[in-house]
């Protein structure tokens, strides 16, 4: 099962494995200019930060599985659990959008720089798509004084309802970190991930060492990708950097599919059909 998580600039690829392959090697990317815009590093690399209490493990789990339930399609919340909280927090949480249709789709993405293909290779059609927008408290977070009162109505709501919870429903932005596009061809699917780089800054995929994966640099059309074959899981995908003509933005393509049903050859042919779509006006 493959988890991808974008924070900013900053996206995480973990997947559940047993064994490593050996001599793994963790492979950067560079645009035209030289510059180095993104890289594939171990997770030991990052520095530990603090470790979370048992409390805030099982609030996280319970709040979780809340907005789960609670929010419906596309919404945000900030959310004060009674239970395994005794410092007072709060919680923010967004449901992802889901887009069963590519025009409406595009019509709510208001960033036209990133392009969402109507086919790949022109026998995957669009099937569908779920879009992690963000909320206005992302985008502008409250001070510190706003932030307290908040979570101060909020706690004397949860704890007069007797509910366990109490919820606050935060505005949602226009503003996007990921897209999952699902493209079908009879029982076959592949996954277009976009990742927003906000700020154009570099994107590091960080990778557990127990994580079985091969990794090796190829060539489409001039354009320098990772190609990963991720062991166990029979998935494999590869991954590039695109730049708006300005410069000014910068955006992540992932292009995943499953190794017993689509080749090495045919994903880059995949690759090279969205990476034509992108550059056409």
């Amino acid at each position: 099962m493959k988890y991808k998580v974008a924070l900013t600039a900053v996206v995480g690829m973990m997947l559940m494995a047993s064994t490593s392959y050996a001599d793994v090697q963790y492979h950067s990317l560079k645009n035209k200019d030289g510059e180095v815009v993104y890289e594939v590093k171990s997770t030991k690399t990052q520095k530990s930060g603090k470790t979370e209490s048992k409390d805030e493990i099982a609030r996280f789990n319970a709040f979780f599985e809340l907005k789960e339930k609670v929010l419906k399609n596309g919404e945000a919340g900030l959310f004060y659990m009674v239970a395994n909280n005794p410092n007072h927090q709060t919680d923010l949480g967004t449901k992802l959008t889901s887009f069963q249709n590519l025009s409406q789709l595009r019509d709510k993405i208001t960033d036209k720089s990133v392009k969402i293909a109507d086919s790949v290779n022109g026998n995957y059609k669009f099937k569908q798509a779920q879009v992690l927008f963000k909320n206005a408290q992302e985008v502008n977070p409250p001070s510190p004084e706003e932030k307290k009162a908040m979570t101060e109505k909020l706690r004397k709501q949860a704890e007069k309802s007797k509910k366990g919870y109490a919820m606050m429903p935060v505005e949602m932005t226009d503003q996007y970190s990921n897209i999952w596009a699902t493209y079908q061809n009879g029982e076959n699917t592949i996954e277009v991930t976009i990742t927003n780089l906000i700020e154009k800054k570099n994107a590091i995929s960080l990778i557990d060492e127990k994580v079985e994966f091969k990794q090796e640099k190829v060539q489409v059309k001039g354009v320098e990708m990772l190609y990963t074959d991720w062991g166990r899981s029979k998935t494999h995908d590869l991954t590039w950097v695109y730049e708006s003509p300005d410069k000014k933005k910068r955006y992540v393509y992932n292009v995943q599919g499953n190794m017993d049903k689509t080749s090495k050859e045919n994903l880059m042919k995949i690759a090279e059909s969205y990476l034509e779509f992108i550059n056409s006006k």
